[in-house]
């Protein structure tokens, strides 16, 4: 399929880039490593009228420890740098393992991390060719007032399938969003609406330009588990990373855990913070979270895989992830 007409621009400023995002409003897209809006233009389920190009921003491609002694992010480092980065590879072990089970070598060559963080909402009813599409009603997504994947639905289901994003809130990171106003750090957290038609809080004229992770405790360990069919480039069908802080005597100080691709944006288990923080685990505590996460984790119809089996195996990902970690994890 051929791309569509658009006119192309290649700024040299991040404000720049800003800039001509707001004049464009939202007939404006953003082009990183490009992996993911070539295959949406090609489908013609991105239309813009101007593509902006990021790859001559300079400012934005860095790794860097940051004043608090964590780590500083520019959002458009690939994911081979962080892949090989001796920052990620040892501190940060759930965003290292999430990194190394995206796609193929050659797609994180070009790939971003700020691309990556800012991956379009997929469904199955959505994710066709344009021909495909219009023999169905417009769903909630393309505008409409319907949703395939569930009969009477009254929302967008469609799912949030990025590696990264479960990883990096697992490690408490933060974003910094700039715009021509100016800038503003948030949790990443809270960059997620959970609204699959719009599935970031991102403006018309706002860039992703950091991602911020806290420092790396040495009493910490952490995991991340994915489900795909082909081992070799699948998004994840579901996805768990956990990250556990252990202290004295073999108890949990902090935990994290947090889902994704089950939902239309990652889900935390706030209820495993309170089932064991300030405890040693046992199989019954681990069982309770585990549970605490099924009931979480509510796919539905609209990926390539059932949803029941999908949310089973959540719990499965999640036993595997937290036994790593507790194995591994040192304590005071």
């Amino acid at each position: 399929m051929r791309l569509p007409k658009f006119k192309f621009i290649q700024p040299h400023l991040l404000e720049e880039a800003c800039s001509i995002l707001g004049e464009h409003d939202r007939k404006a897209a953003i082009l990183a490593g490009g992996t993911a809006l070539m295959v949406a233009l090609r489908y013609r389920l991105s239309k813009p009228g101007v593509v902006i190009g990021l790859k001559g921003l300079n400012a934005l491609d860095y790794v860097r420890r940051n004043g608090g002694g964590g780590l500083a992010i520019g959002a458009m480092v690939t994911l081979e740098t962080l892949e090989k980065s001796p920052f990620v590879l040892n501190g940060y072990a759930p965003l290292s393992q999430a990194i190394k089970l995206v796609a193929l070598p050659s797609i994180r060559h070009v790939a971003t991390i700020g691309g990556n963080l800012c991956l379009d909402t997929r469904c199955i009813y959505y994710n066709q060719s344009e021909f495909w599409r219009n023999a169905l009603p417009a769903c909630f997504k393309r505008g409409g007032d319907v949703c395939h994947a569930v009969e009477k639905g009254r929302r967008c289901q469609s799912v949030y399938q990025g590696d990264l994003a479960p990883a990096l809130i697992a490690l408490g990171a933060e974003v910094k969003i700039v715009s021509t106003n100016g800038e503003r750090v948030i949790p990443l957290a809270e960059f997620f609406t959970g609204r699959g038609e719009k599935p970031n809080v991102l403006k018309p004229d706002e860039i992703l330009a950091e991602v911020r992770i806290p420092s790396s405790d040495s009493n910490t360990a952490g995991a991340y588990e994915k489900l795909r069919v082909r081992e070799g480039m699948d998004f994840p069908l579901a996805g768990v990373a956990v990250v556990v802080k252990m202290k004295g005597g073999g108890t949990i100080d902090r935990v994290k855990v947090v889902l994704g691709a089950v939902g239309s944006s990652p889900i935390s288990v706030v209820k495993a913070t309170e089932f064991l923080e300030g405890h040693k685990p046992t199989e019954d505590l681990l069982q309770s979270v585990v549970q605490e996460a099924l009931n979480n984790a509510r796919p539905v119809g609209n990926l390539s895989m059932d949803a029941s089996y999908r949310r089973k195996m959540v719990g499965v990902l999640l036993k595997r992830a937290l036994r790593r970690v507790l194995s591994i994890a040192p304590t005071d």
